[in-house]
This record gives structure tokens, C-alpha cells and sequence, in this order.
């Protein structure tokens, strides 16, 4: 009889998301914003996540973020709003229009990011109430941001860090529901 479980049960699976995709905890329906764009992985996992009935959006910092963010789309078959924000330029998402954003700092570039605390301001309004943020970082960073001091001085209630595993750090916080 356990044979027979087995033999049915093989190759029956949900593939595995990578371990940056799962992490975030983004489900099917969800609006997500993702700042910054480096890891293919983790823009293709989040949009292929949310489906037709969520939205996808990525908050690009230069011209090759958003060509990678294109490929990703078109890739996957996933609608992904762009936007670039890079400097001198207007923020253009509505405040309370997404349930999670997502920061990919997985080449470890936040650091050379002009404004950090601003991003994170604008990405904290962009929340609805209730709304998670998730640093994707490596525990190894070059640079010297600290994502539970910046989340925190940006408003996130509370900070903490999720957990440290194949070579990246995840820090989350939440957008208070009194704010």
C-alpha cells in the first residue's frame, strides 16, 4: 500500500520558488512593489506569484534595471508596471497602492542609492496600512547599510530581521495601521 502512496505522490510536487521568492511570502492577488531591480530569480518568482488577478511593479534606478525588468516580463508573460526613478525624477506610485514592496539588494548597491531614507519614506506611503517592506541583501555586504536602523527611521513598525540563509540577509517591516 505505501508503494502505491509513493508511486502517485512522485513528481507530483509544487516546484520549489527560490529561497528569495518564498521568503516574501507574496500570494496570488497581491499588489507588489519591487525597488530595484538585479536578481532575475526574484522578479520573475514575484510576478509569476501574483498572477493576472495582482499587479506587478518595479522601481528601476537606471536604464539597465528597467531593460532587465522588461526581458523578465516578457519572459515570464507577466504585465510589470516600470518606472524609473532615478535622480530628479518624481516618484510615481499613488500612496496606498500596494500590499508589500519588496527592496532587491542583492548586488549590494543600496548604499551608492542617493536618497536611501527617502526611497524608503516613499516606499513606507506607497504601503497600504498594514503593508510589509522585505530587504533581500547579502549577509556579506560591501557597504555599510544598516536595513533595520533605515526601515525604522523610515516609520516600519516593527523591524526585525527574518533570517540569514544562502548568502542573503531577509529584513522585514511593517506599516503601522495607525499612520
Amino acid at each position: 500500500m505505501m508503494f502505491l502512496v509513493r508511486m502517485l505522490r512522485r513528481g507530483r510536487g509544487p516546484a520549489m520558488d527560490p529561497l528569495q521568492v518564498s521568503m516574501t511570502g507574496v500570494r496570488m492577488g497581491e499588489r507588489f512593489l519591487q525597488i530595484g531591480c538585479n536578481d532575475r530569480a526574484l522578479l520573475s518568482g514575484l510576478a509569476a506569484k501574483v498572477g493576472l488577478s495582482g499587479m506587478a511593479a518595479v522601481a528601476a534606478f537606471n536604464q539597465d534595471q528597467v531593460k532587465l525588468a522588461q526581458s523578465i516580463g516578457a519572459k515570464v508573460g507577466a504585465l510589470i508596471e516600470i518606472k524609473n526613478i532615478a535622480e530628479g525624477l518624481e516618484w510615481p506610485f499613488a500612496d496606498a497602492d500596494f500590499d508589500m514592496v519588496v527592496v532587491d539588494d542583492t548586488d549590494d548597491g543600496f548604499a551608492r542609492v542617493v536618497q536611501p531614507n527617502e526611497i524608503l519614506q516613499k516606499a513606507l506611503n506607497a504601503l497600504r496600512r498594514g503593508g510589509r517592506i522585505e530587504v533581500v541583501t547579502p549577509i556579506e555586504s560591501r557597504g555599510t547599510v544598516d536595513f533595520t536602523k533605515l526601515l525604522a527611521d523610515a516609520g516600519f513598525k516593527p523591524v526585525r530581521i527574518l533570517a540569514e540563509r544562502g548568502g542573503l540577509r531577509f529584513v522585514e517591516g511593517l506599516r503601522p495601521n495607525a499612520s
